[in-house]
């Protein structure tokens, strides 16, 4: 399953964020960007279901930058 990031700031921490590790099981790989549009490849249990998006949503907010980031996370297309 693919996730899609969208946020027109903090890209590059948003990137190294998700592709720093492994979040409740699942791993995030960067895939590539459209103007603010960020997609990871989302492996792991539980990767095919709406449950990456809230993991991912979940990691950024974590962040000390997260808290006051605009931001949203949906599925992709794959």
């Amino acid at each position: 399953m693919d996730v899609i990031v969208k946020s027109p700031l903090m890209q590059d921490k948003i990137i190294d964020t998700l592709g720093s590790g492994t979040f409740h099981g699942l791993s995030f790989s960067f895939a590539g960007k459209n103007g603010m549009e960020m997609t990871f490849n989302v492996t792991g249990e539980g990767a095919e279901t709406e449950d990456a998006v809230a993991v991912a949503k979940s990691a950024i907010k974590a962040t000390a930058y997260g808290k006051g980031l605009f931001f949203s996370v949906v599925p992709g297309n794959a």
